[in-house]
């Protein structure tokens, strides 16, 4: 018999499939009770130091394609703000890895078999990969088509490819002679003595485009409208997140089940601390 993908509510979009929020609540729980395990055998820098774990799987959340407006396009260029950076505690001290390695199954042991609880979350992460890397590969595939079409329109804005190239949608800018902005740089942490280092946070840092990006980039989205290439993107992209998942229906009629009773277990474990 052949497994069915999972239910989704009315006007939900196929990738709503992939459960986000019950993997960074398996992720929450995990960071919790890793750290508390360390305080209590006398490594409290960590826990004093973590604010959450990170965004799992947030490449699902990224537009396909940017920029897509002109408000983008004259705010970004082709680049986006670096994310914030949670504060890192760095140890010299080697007894400090075997505690953390006793911690590390300590706290997996608490929301289940740690062997399978640490599979579940590397096979349900690399899922969330998998579908990243197939829509990538779709878009990819409808630039490429429209590659003619859109360097065409490039070129009548003052932007034509040198002469014997044509159009590489998995190329960057540098096909066009741009060069990209800059992020805004990274402090330069404090050093502290001892066999403890705390990186202080890096907060969210803007990116800068440069002059020529914002110019190219008002181009590429006159020409993405006009060239009707973003009206495909978004007229295909229901049909290709649900090709997708139905490529890993098996995938999701395995794993879908078990990370969900997994994030309830969590959630079970710190309502109960």
């Amino acid at each position: 018999m052949t497994a069915e993908l999972p239910p989704l509510p009315a006007g939900a979009k196929p990738f709503e499939l992939f459960r986000r929020a019950d993997l960074q609540q398996v992720e929450k729980a995990d960071l919790v009770l890793f750290t508390d395990c360390l305080a209590a055998a006398g490594y409290p820098e960590e826990r004093a130091v973590a604010t959450g774990p990170g965004a799992v799987a947030v490449a699902l959340l990224r537009p396909v394609v940017t920029p897509r407006t002109e408000v983008e396009a004259r705010r970004y260029g082709f680049g986006a703000p670096a994310s914030a950076v949670q504060a890192e505690v760095v140890r010299k001290d080697s007894a400090f890895y075997q505690v953390a390695s006793q911690c590390e199954q300590s706290a997996r042991a608490q929301l289940g078999d740690p062997r399978e609880v640490g599979a579940l979350r590397d096979r349900y992460t690399e899922l969330g990969n998998a579908l990243v890397q197939d829509r990538a590969k779709r878009v990819t595939a409808i630039l490429t088509d429209y590659g003619t079409r859109l360097s065409a329109c490039l070129a009548g804005r003052g932007y034509a490819l040198p002469a014997g190239r044509t159009f590489d949608a998995r190329g960057d800018l540098s096909q066009y002679g741009i060069i990209r902005g800059h992020h805004d740089p990274v402090p330069t942490p404090a050093r502290s003595p001892g066999g403890v280092e705390i990186r202080p946070a890096i907060p969210a840092r803007a990116y800068r485009p440069s002059q020529a990006e914002v110019v190219f980039a008002l181009a590429f989205v006159r020409c993405g409208v006009s060239t009707g290439l973003f009206a495909e993107l978004d007229r295909s992209e229901r049909a290709i997140e649900q090709e997708i998942v139905e490529r890993h229906v098996a995938e999701f009629h395995g794993l879908n089940p078990r990370i969900e009773a997994l994030a309830q277990r969590a959630a079970e474990v710190l309502r109960d601390r």
